[in-house]
């Protein structure tokens, strides 16, 4: 029986741990995430694809996960807004291109000839 409960613990303690592995990952990608919004230069984050957990995520790392949850709402609207900012730029650029266009192509004339 002792073996059992010593199976049954180590399971538990890995299915811990891969929670808390994800979270962690998750976590940097926050990170990374808002600090690409604050300073536009840096590289985006890596593609982000989901781990395979199994069972429900542990009672003690529940608030962590609503915490990272909250901060990757709030940079994805954060990142919206930033595109639809540089989406309203665009266009404005593209207005005064075509405002500023001349109507008739510019002709050379070569008066050395």
């Amino acid at each position: 029986m002792t073996t059992t409960r010593a199976t049954e613990a180590a399971d538990a303690e890995r299915h811990h741990l891969h929670w808390a592995t994800a979270l962690d990952r998750l976590e940097l990608d926050v990170i990374r995430a808002e600090r690409m919004l604050d300073d536009p230069s840096r590289p985006a984050p890596e593609p982000w694809d989901e781990p395979l957990l199994t069972g429900p995520i542990p009672a003690d790392l529940r608030d962590r996960a609503i915490t990272l949850r909250e901060r990757q709402r709030a940079v994805q609207a954060a990142i919206a807004s930033e595109l639809g900012a540089i989406g309203r730029q665009h266009e404005f650029a593209n207005r005064v291109d075509r405002a500023t266009r001349p109507t008739r192509p510019a002709v050379y004339l070569d008066v050395t000839a």
